[in-house]
């Protein structure tokens, strides 16, 4: 590896191939062991972490970057260059259901993304955007996302959790188009970016969950913030309100400033 510092062009024709890699050892795992985590919902397979290992080791060799990782990578700092990886984000799908699971890479630069990679496994579809790039989704361009819809007039996507605990959620909910659930943080922010759905609503997320992702709306039109509408940092865990700029606005409105 040359000590000139690589492109973010030149990162992005490094990612993909190796990503393609990583998305056969999802397809083909030569056998699935379950174990959980944190409570009996909370799965890891080894398939995670082959990813994990694969990748952190290649990426690194061909760029000399860290990594944080979901299962078991962790830089000493976010100064300059780190990759951010969830190896399977949603793991029940990738066990229970057997889609809707995506393998999810960014790289920060001191803590902003600056490219973002989400590809959706069993749809063989992989999201990139590049700060200030755009998105497009297996070469093609995204289109923006509507600027003017309001809630009302938009399916938002949230999980149960978020539901039982904020009342005017539920209550918004009634009012919208309608009311989703993926078991993906990454593929439903990805929902949000190609305008498929107007809002990603998620009290706690982690860094891997939507590093590549948020930069994937944010490059498509979308408006990120966490709930309360401070600046979302993507080396924290916490929550997140992603949406056309119009739902956004609209939704936080009904959450958080004028609740009536």
């Amino acid at each position: 590896m040359s000590d000139r510092k690589l492109s973010i062009e030149e990162l992005r024709g490094i990612a993909l191939p190796l990503l393609e890699e990583a998305r056969q050892i999802a397809l083909e795992p030569k056998e699935l062991e379950v174990k959980t985590k944190t409570d009996r919902n909370d799965l890891v397979t080894q398939v995670d972490s082959s990813i994990e290992e694969f990748l952190a080791r290649e990426l690194f060799r061909l760029t000399g970057y860290p990594m944080l990782g979901e299962e078991e990578h962790e830089p000493e700092s976010f100064a300059g260059r780190v990759w951010i990886l969830d190896p399977i984000d949603g793991t029940m799908n990738y066990v229970a259901t057997h889609r809707d699971y995506a393998i999810s890479l960014a790289l920060a630069e001191d803590g902003i993304p600056v490219l973002g990679i989400v590809v959706d496994v069993t749809k063989n579809l992989f999201y990139v955007a590049q700060k200030g790039k755009g998105v497009f989704c297996n070469e093609e361009r995204i289109e923006p996302v509507p600027t003017d819809s309001e809630y009302q007039d938009a399916v938002l996507i949230t999980d149960i959790k978020e539901i039982c605990a904020l009342p005017r959620l539920k209550e918004a909910l009634l009012s919208s188009r309608g009311h989703r659930r993926y078991g993906s943080a990454a593929l439903e922010l990805v929902e949000v970016a190609c305008s498929r759905a107007g809002a990603f609503v998620h009290l706690w997320v982690s860094p891997w969950d939507i590093a590549a992702a948020s930069l994937i709306c944010e490059e498509a039109g979308c408006k990120v913030t966490r709930l309360d509408g401070t600046n979302l940092d993507v080396k924290q865990k916490g929550s997140i309100l992603a949406g056309w700029p119009g739902v956004h606005s609209s939704l936080f409105k009904r959450l958080v400033q004028d609740p009536r």
